[in-house]
């Protein structure tokens, strides 16, 4: 089983030069700005007429605001954390400005940056967006990166009918679980099957018709979480709703929330993470044997939440 995880504190390819050519430089590369595809995104990189500029609103807003976001992080850079709206006010314009004063993305006339998306600046986001989806940097620390998890007595770890999912050696796969958590209260794995009993987490469920024999959160009280995982399950309003609640507050040591799930099955709902805190690792996980099919990958955010 191998892995790809990717720390978002990495500096993540250095300034992109706007000189710089790739083959096929008139074509979007990063699965973030081609998955699905933005018709408005792919005429900015090759139309003057089509740079996106502030009161714009749509997806292709949102997709530049996350991409700053991820992008600003690093030595030297100053991290935004832009709300993931779609809509380009005063706040993205100012990222913008300062993400193309950090890349010196200027005309030859200019003497400091404009706040306008253009082709230079979408292939310098685009290119980094591509650099960061497929670096292979060091473990962040905080997710297993090998269905083995962390070191522990794996014998003791559950397994069918408990565990529906994969299997590691027969019992429960650690892929894309935390590892070295906070432990500093309650430690929940929402919708979990016994993947990190081992740590000390214990499986809950957030509503009544998925619960199948897991306690409910509602009967856990306010800010009681320094750890929340969940693997392979989508984010619902009710359950977001309750992370929120459950998480300890930044001045009681706060919470931080570990969401991995199947890129292909359940679409990584990248606005609705950011919104939550500070991203302190984002990447994807690969099977090895399987690193042509994307579908295989396992997508990873480590946040910790501002509350």
């Amino acid at each position: 089983m191998g892995s790809r995880l990717v720390p978002s504190t990495h500096s993540v390819g250095g300034a992109c030069k706007s000189g710089t050519d790739r083959p096929g430089a008139a074509t979007l590369r990063s699965k973030h700005f081609t998955s699905p595809p933005d018709r408005r995104l792919e005429a900015c990189l090759v139309n003057d007429a089509a740079h996106i500029t502030p009161g714009a609103i749509g997806d292709d807003v949102k997709r530049i605001q996350i991409a700053l976001n991820l992008l600003s992080a690093g030595p030297g850079r100053k991290t935004v954390f832009l709300k993931v709206d779609g809509i380009y006010g005063p706040r993205t314009a100012a990222a913008v400005k300062a993400y193309k004063q950090q890349r010196r993305i200027l005309q030859p006339w200019q003497t400091s940056p404009d706040d306008i998306v253009g082709k230079r600046t979408l292939k310098s986001l685009d290119e980094e967006m591509e650099v960061l989806e497929n670096e292979e940097p060091a473990d962040s620390g905080f997710v297993a990166t090998t269905p083995a998890g962390a070191p522990h007595d794996h014998s003791k770890c559950p397994g069918p009918p408990r565990v529906s999912g994969s299997l590691y050696l027969g019992l429960a796969d650690h892929l894309g679980t935390p590892i070295n958590p906070k432990a500093m209260g309650r430690m929940i794995n929402i919708y979990g099957e016994g993947e990190t009993d081992y740590l000390g987490f214990v499986d809950f469920a957030t509503e009544v018709g998925y619960s199948r024999g897991r306690p409910l959160t509602s009967s856990l009280p306010d800010d009681c979480a320094s750890d929340i995982c969940m693997r392979s399950a989508p984010i619902s309003q009710v359950t977001e709703k309750e992370i929120k609640r459950l998480a300890r507050p930044s001045a009681r040591g706060g919470c931080r929330f570990t969401y991995a799930s199947n890129i292909e099955t359940f679409t990584p709902p990248k606005p609705k993470l950011l919104s939550f805190g500070i991203v302190i690792a984002q990447g994807r996980l690969a099977v090895t044997g399987y690193q042509n099919d994307t579908s295989m990958d396992t997508e990873v955010w480590v946040i910790e939440l501002r509350k």
